[in-house]
């Protein structure tokens, strides 16, 4: 009579093809335990690359795995997740093991693997060592695929080179590009020295302007019969020049970006942010006295997504009691011959929504904040700040900002301001980021070495 091979072992085969491949797409290396085992089918020693880029290198870091594979050992399927039988038996030899063991099932009917670290999992799990001796699956949670190799590691102790040299990798930077900037300067001999004694007299909305070295400095064309600031000027020597005179020459340059910012700060206001001055922070306020959380809608430019923020939020905890706000520095710089607007989210403490909060006690509270954020967190707080700019729920794609001072200027915007960050592709990678590569247009090939190195003005002179 011939032999037959059973329906269920080419299951049991599927399963282990499946584990392997996918173990080595982690590039590590699985072995398959021929021989009859208790309680283990297979180990997982777990590579890392090798620092000068060029292949992998073993650890010694060893996991051993316990396989099943087959409908037959699932129970209470749902399109969320599974139970699978186990023993006693299973249990004590794993949880008395003295090295890491995951148990992997390979589910036919979803196609997938799931994976459970077992020390960990008997030692967490409520009522666990209860009959009927299971293991609980989330669908979601508990996929085995080649991301899992950052779990591994950490099973084996094994810490893989920070950097891999034969990686790309887009970097998104908290820089936006600024595609029309203010073309003119005008200037004119101003006969009060005082910028406060200017903003005491003019009634509404004035436009960005500086007094310095006796002259009054502003974007506004001072031959208009409306400009609000003739009246203080010698307007036989207006002089009107170009915006480059200004971005080469230091003392000019100060102007210029000084102009900017108050330019920017009006947008902001018109956006309903507060500005503190000491603080140098821009921020959400309250919007009424009664809620303890205000939250905003969003639109995220890159994802396409809406969604709901918080940026005004009441804590207590034990005797400090504060408001923590969504904040940001934002401001104008030039480098490299070209203009952005750069944003650094922050948080703003406050003991009722205005007055700041006792400074001493906000550095381990924010710290806190920090550390639990992520490069993906800090990226869309970027993309948030970048989207209040010019509404929240606008879906434009950039920012623009009017002088708002003359219906000829109101109808033609003086700045526009990309919304997207601008981003670089660096030669090597975080090792087992999720960070994708993506091929930059040349305008947005700039290294970030330079972008954060070379600086020529000190931003706390403007």
């Amino acid at each position: 009579m011939p032999k037959t091979v059973p329906e269920s072992k080419f299951t049991e085969l599927a399963g282990l093809d499946r584990i392997s491949q996918v173990v080595h797409e982690m590039k590590c290396i699985f072995r398959e335990i021929t021989k009859s085992d208790y309680g283990i089918d297979g180990e997982i020693e777990v590579c890392v690359p090798n620092e000068n880029g060029k292949g992998y290198r073993p650890t010694g870091g060893i996991i051993k795995v316990q396989a099943k594979s087959g409908i037959s050992y699932i129970t209470q399927d749902t399109p969320s997740s599974f139970n699978v039988k186990s023993s006693k038996d299973d249990f004590e030899y794993w949880h008395n093991s003295n090295f890491p063991v995951i148990f992997i099932i390979y589910h036919p009917e979803d196609n997938m693997l799931y994976s459970k670290e077992m020390k960990a999992y008997l030692k967490s799990t409520l009522n666990v060592w209860q009959k009927p001796y299971r293991v609980i699956f989330d669908k979601n949670k508990d996929q085995f695929t080649k991301d899992y190799i950052s779990h591994l590691q950490s099973l084996a102790k094994v810490s893989p080179p920070r950097i891999s040299q034969n990686e790309k990798e887009k970097l998104f930077s908290n820089l936006l590009r600024i595609s029309k900037m203010p073309n003119r300067v005008w200037s004119a001999p101003c006969k009060i020295s005082q910028h406060e004694s200017i903003l005491k007299n003019i009634e509404g909305t004035i436009p960005p302007f500086k007094i310095s070295g006796k002259f009054l400095y502003t974007f506004v064309n001072l031959n208009f019969s409306d400009c609000v600031f003739q009246q203080y000027c010698d307007t036989s020597k207006i002089l009107p020049e170009p915006a480059e005179d200004f971005w080469y020459n230091q003392d000019k340059k100060r102007i210029y970006i000084y102009l900017l910012n108050q330019l920017l700060n009006k947008q902001l206001m018109r956006q309903g942010l507060k500005y503190n001055q000491d603080f140098d922070k821009n921020f959400f306020p309250r919007e009424d006295d009664l809620s303890k959380e205000f939250k905003k809608q969003w639109y995220n430019i890159r994802t396409g997504n809406t969604s709901l923020k918080t940026v005004v939020r009441y804590y207590e905890y034990g005797v400090d009691k504060f408001w923590r706000h969504m904040a940001a520095k934002i401001n104008i710089i030039m480098f490299n011959n070209s203009w952005f607007l750069r944003i650094l989210p922050m948080y703003f403490f406050t003991i009722d929504g205005n007055i700041p909060w006792d400074s001493d006690k906000v550095g381990s509270y924010t710290t806190t904040i920090k550390a639990q954020e992520t490069n993906q967190h800090v990226l869309n707080q970027v993309l948030f700040w970048s989207n209040a700019l010019s509404g929240l729920n606008s879906k434009s794609k950039t920012i623009k900002i009017w002088l708002e001072y003359t219906k000829k200027y109101k109808t033609k915007p003086i700045m526009i301001i990309n919304k997207m960050p601008a981003t670089g592709i660096t030669d090597f990678a975080i090792t087992y980021d999720p960070a994708t590569y993506e091929e930059a247009h040349i305008e947005d090939q700039m290294r970030f070495f330079s972008f954060f190195n070379q600086f020529e003005e000190d931003e706390d002179e403007y």
